[in-house]
């Protein structure tokens, strides 16, 4: 046996970064001599390259100025934007539309990419005339300094979920879970010791090996071996929670905590790292492969979501530990952090804690606090929305297209290379730590209104302080928006209409949820609205709600929110804000990120992004979107979430849906002729 596994790195998508770094796009003469310098088939670079936004395979222009223009930049006036600086595009100067780029507090979003240089320049919350006088400026070859996600205020060191506070992380969690492994290897060396031919140093040997994950040459020892994976596989007379199955101990903190994974599914997190725990005893059983992989969704491409850019920025210590105690906990072998190209500061602190965490020996080659390796790195992303899809995100990772994939099997047991993986959200990994060190009732008590823990919200919109808020989970939205810690209230003293609770993936809720419009069906004996009423002191005869008094809690809007969707990101609208405008915005987004691999996303995306531009041209009349395109928008929608791989294809008819149902005076103001008093 070698002495450390065998480490995967991908090898095309760094090698198109490298090429577009050197040149400004992929020159074509660049990528066949790598191509065959590498024994790669030129197709296959290729094919890999046209899949991602970011690549480009023609020179640009000297200065491209691209704007974000979903959601909240959109209601920042984004179109205008775009269309204003049009007038300045010639050889040297382009505008482009941009999906999101994670900046939805300081809306609208840009920035300039100048060819010859490396780093994209960010220009936020920036007017038209402003970005003009940047654009001029940088045709001039004198860009002005741009705006740095550092410079926000906001503090890591306040953050509950950070246990170390003000002061340097000392990795606490490791620790404490290498001194766990280690009694349970004393208790199996107890045992041992009861068996013939157990020496002091056979049993020396043993240790080594068990938290050394077996690596090393022992072939000459066949039943320290068997003593070893009995320990590993917690089997024979090494089974039990004292022995092979010490990691149950740390496993019940996350069930304590009621820790869920944060990128939207809200499924325990303990669910998949039983898995790939049980995955990798598998392959010790079968005497196969055994490595398997820790990877960090750090995507982040979903508008209105830009939460995980501030943990990646403020607290990489906590993702980094994260990481390192899903690698002991499940066996793991390896650990990435895959982050958006659109985060270069956020890049660069992972990249920086890593190299402190191996100098201080929790990772790397040879990590000697664990007693074996474990090496940590960071993957950038070429970009794309799909790749948030964790099977897409792997794609990615293994030098495809970035496309999902068809389930089963699942990545716990067939992830990245076929090995087992566990792939969650920034955010998920960054409470790990605090759960470990302070044990799960502690993270469970910081919730409110009975329910358990903390997490963190993005907000942008029509609010007077956009930004990052990490509450107590089960806080109403009320206290959220109000609140003069978060949000402060609505900006110009609106009136809500309408609340995005999961960027444009959940749709768009009224403000109040009625019993003929949102509320399910007998709600009066549903047993969420029961309990919500008694915490918040309505009648729970009552037929309506206000939005405001919902608890942000997975499990309260899966039980009253007509879309059962609560995701990071969080979008108000006010008063004066046209919904069917921001239901096209919306398709529009699923129309430009499908990545085409099944037909009824690919298809299905394009025709209601179509149905929208006609819809805000007026060129839909009244009788006919009741009659004729009503019943064929159902269908639709229902043929498109029926059969659409990810959840992408399934999110697309949500926006349109929602404010056909509550917004239906919205959408009527965009048709012609007689009816259109009703959009319904």
């Amino acid at each position: 046996m070698s002495s450390t596994p065998p480490l995967y790195a991908a090898a095309l998508i760094p090698a198109l970064h490298h090429i577009q770094d050197e040149f400004g796009y992929l020159n074509r003469e660049a990528m066949v001599r790598w191509a065959k310098d590498a024994g790669v088939p030129l197709h296959r670079l290729q094919a890999v390259a046209s899949f991602f936004p970011f690549f480009r395979f023609a020179k640009p222009p000297r200065v491209t100025l691209r704007v974000c223009r979903d959601m909240a930049c959109h209601v920042a006036g984004a179109v205008p934007i775009m269309k204003e600086l049009e007038s300045l595009a010639g050889e040297n100067f382009a505008v482009e539309g941009v999906s999101c780029l994670g900046r939805c507090d300081r809306q609208p979003a840009t920035f300039v990419a100048m060819l010859g240089s490396h780093h994209e320049r960010y220009y936020l919350g920036r007017t038209a005339a402003q970005l003009k006088q940047i654009v001029e400026a940088c045709l001039n070859n004198a860009p002005p300094p741009d705006d740095k996600d550092i410079d926000l205020p906001y503090s890591g060191a306040h953050w509950k979920a950070n246990p170390y506070g003000a002061n340097p992380c000392d990795y606490a969690g490791v620790r404490k879970a290498v001194a766990a492994r280690d009694a349970s290897i004393a208790a199996a060396e107890q045992i041992l010791m009861t068996m013939p031919g157990w020496s002091p140093a056979r049993l020396e040997r043993f240790r080594h090996a068990a938290a050394g994950q077996l690596r090393g040459d022992f072939s000459g020892d066949p039943e320290l071996v068997a003593a070893v994976r009995a320990w590993q596989t917690d089997s024979d007379w090494a089974k039990g929670p004292t022995l092979g199955n010490w990691t149950e101990s740390l496993l019940k903190e996350f069930t304590e905590a009621d820790l869920r994974g944060m990128g939207g599914a809200g499924i325990p997190a303990i669910q998949k790292w039983r898995d790939v725990r049980e995955a990798v005893r598998g392959a010790r059983r079968r005497e196969s492969d055994d490595r398997a992989f820790i990877v960090v969704n750090g995507d982040e491409s979903e508008p209105a979501t830009f939460k995980d850019r501030e943990l990646l920025l403020r607290t990489p210590h906590l993702i980094v530990e994260g990481v390192i105690l899903a690698g002991m906990i499940t066996e793991a072998t390896q650990g990435f952090i895959y982050i958006r190209h659109e985060y270069p500061e956020q890049i660069e602190a992972c990249r920086e804690e890593i190299r402190r965490a191996e100098k201080l020996g929790y990772c790397g080659e040879n990590a000697s606090m664990l007693g074996r390796s474990f090496h940590m790195s960071v993957f950038i992303s070429p970009g794309g929305y799909i790749c948030g899809e964790q099977s897409a995100l792997i794609e990615a990772m293994s030098d495809h297209r970035g496309e999902p994939r068809n389930m089963p099997p699942k990545l716990e047991t067939n992830g990245l290379i076929d090995l087992p993986t566990l792939v969650s959200n920034v955010e998920t990994y960054a409470w790990v730590p605090f759960i470990i060190v302070n044990g799960g009732q502690a993270c469970a008590a910081l919730g409110t209104n009975t329910w358990k823990g903390g997490r963190f919200f993005s907000v942008s919109g029509d609010v007077k302080r956009p930004g990052v808020y990490e509450v107590p989970m089960g806080m109403t939205l009320r206290e959220l928006l109000f609140g003069e810690q978060y949000c402060q209230g609505m900006s110009g003293n609106r009136k809500l209409k309408a609340f995005a609770p999961s960027g444009p993936s959940g749709g768009f809720l009224p403000a109040k949820l009625t019993a003929t419009g949102g509320l399910p069906r007998d709600h009066v004996k549903n047993k969420t609205w029961l309990a919500v009423a008694g915490r918040r002191g309505f009648d729970p005869a009552a037929t309506e709600m206000d939005l405001l008094d919902l608890e942000l809690e997975l499990n309260v809007f899966r039980g009253l929110s007509p879309t059962q969707a609560l995701g990071a990101g969080l979008v108000v609208y006010g008063d004066d804000r046209d919904m069917a405008e921001q239901a096209v915005n919306s398709m529009e987004f699923f129309r430009n990120e499908s990545c085409g691999k099944c037909v009824p996303c690919r298809t299905g995306s394009q025709k209601m992004a179509s149905l929208g531009t006609h819809l805000m041209g007026g060129q839909i009349d009244a009788g006919r979107w009741k009659d004729e395109i009503v019943p064929l928008v159902k269908d639709m929608s229902k043929a498109i979430e029926l059969a659409s791989i990810c959840g992408l294809g399934r999110s697309v008819p949500v926006p349109l849906r929602t404010v056909m149902n509550y917004f239906p005076a919205d959408l009527a103001k965009h048709l012609s002729g007689p009816g259109k008093h009703n959009g319904t």
